[in-house]
């Protein structure tokens, strides 16, 4: 992207950062950012339908020294500036309804690589959840392609997911709730600057930006719209970690979530959403690869595999299972799905019966 292109996305972003689907609408229609700034005022109240406050911000000269002045400060530390339909920008992220229109990226990290998974849960993480974190992370910096973890390097899980990445030489990306002159919670600093060795931060928030209620609720969403799937290890039964999983299942990714005693109180989110179906059993260390096809081939592109937009989660994990298994027996599934058998049955024959399962004697199948 070329600095004046730049200049005109940072320029664009600081306008419409909680408007993103108002700055997309411009770029959709004039082109490109500099088109926009090089618009009049009646051609831009024809699209924003007489919104004079966006307008007047757009035609404003200073607006365009600050967005120069920002590029600058990106500059001097490293920082690359991703604007959203440009070379660079995640493919994942731009899939969203709400991806911002500019993306703050420091450090190596491939926030396109083949496999992304967001790990999330409570501040008050306990030993149970942390262990869980670390045995998951393990497994998976086995496999052929490590993919990349991201959260959100806040304290408890997030912080304990980022550095069992660390450990097991998994790469991993933070994303911020505050510009990147400032590494919240200070805590992390040190965790933070390793990170940008083996994998990097991320934010749509400009410089000089300080976290606040909202700017979490928004660092959320990217979190959920980088990765292929987020897992929530811990939860109480409210926490920002369900809003994360809520936007994931927004954006037809999948959630899974590792469940906990009926007596620990800070896995009752994790409980209730595998109770509502919203989120997917983790049953061991093998549950994620498996699941998402990761243990052998990369997994089927959207348009190849079997499992449809508006399949619920347990369907969906029965047919991640028979993707990667097939063929396979009752046992296996089971073993592998952690559904019940009645409600195992019960499904098979519901998808046999649409013709999207094949049963082979005492095995079963997709059908391709």
């Amino acid at each position: 992207m070329d600095s004046d292109a730049t200049v005109f996305y940072c320029a664009l972003s600081r306008v419409f950062a909680y408007k993103c689907a108002a700055g997309r609408h411009l770029l959709e229609v004039f082109g490109s950012p500099g088109a926009v700034f090089g618009a009049c005022r009646d051609e831009l109240s024809a699209v924003l339908h007489h919104a004079e406050p966006y307008i007047d911000q757009l035609l404003d000269p200073a607006l365009l020294e600050e967005a120069r002045r920002e590029v600058e400060w990106a500059g001097r530390y490293g920082i690359d500036l991703l604007g959203y339909g440009e070379p660079g920008y995640p493919h994942r992220l731009a899939e969203c309804d709400d991806a911002p229109l500019l993306l703050y990226a420091k450090g190596p990290a491939n926030l396109d690589a083949m496999r992304i998974l967001a790990v999330v849960g409570t501040r008050k993480a306990s030993w149970t959840g942390r262990e869980a974190c670390r045995r998951l992370l393990e497994k998976l910096a086995s496999l052929d392609e490590k993919p990349l973890i991201v959260s959100g390097l806040a304290l408890g899980i997030d912080g304990c997911a980022h550095a069992a990445a660390l450990a097991c030489g998994l790469p991993t990306v933070g994303v911020l709730p505050c510009g990147l002159d400032e590494i919240y919670p200070r805590q992390h600093r040190d965790l933070a600057r390793r990170m940008l060795e083996q994998g990097g931060l991320v934010t749509d928030f400009a410089c000089g930006t300080a976290p606040a209620a909202f700017t979490f609720l928004r660092r959320n969403r990217i979190i959920a719209g980088l990765a292929d799937a987020t897992l929530v290890v811990e939860s109480y039964r409210k926490g920002g970690s369900l809003i994360t999983a809520s936007l994931a299942a927004s954006y037809s990714r999948e959630v899974f979530a590792v469940p906990g005693r009926l007596s620990d109180v800070s896995f009752e989110g994790c409980n209730r959403l595998i109770s509502h179906q919203e989120a997917q059993l983790v049953v061991d260390e093998d549950t994620l690869p498996i699941v998402l096809g990761w243990l052998h081939a990369p997994r089927p592109s959207r348009r190849q595999s079997v499992i449809r937009h508006d399949d619920p989660p347990l369907r969906r994990t029965l047919l991640h299972a028979l993707e990667a298994l097939s063929p396979a027996t009752m046992d296996d599934l089971v073993m592998r799905t952690g559904i019940p058998p009645q409600k195992l049955a019960v499904e098979l024959l519901d998808l046999e019966l649409a013709g999207r399962v094949v049963a082979d004697g005492t095995k079963f199948c997709v059908s391709l």
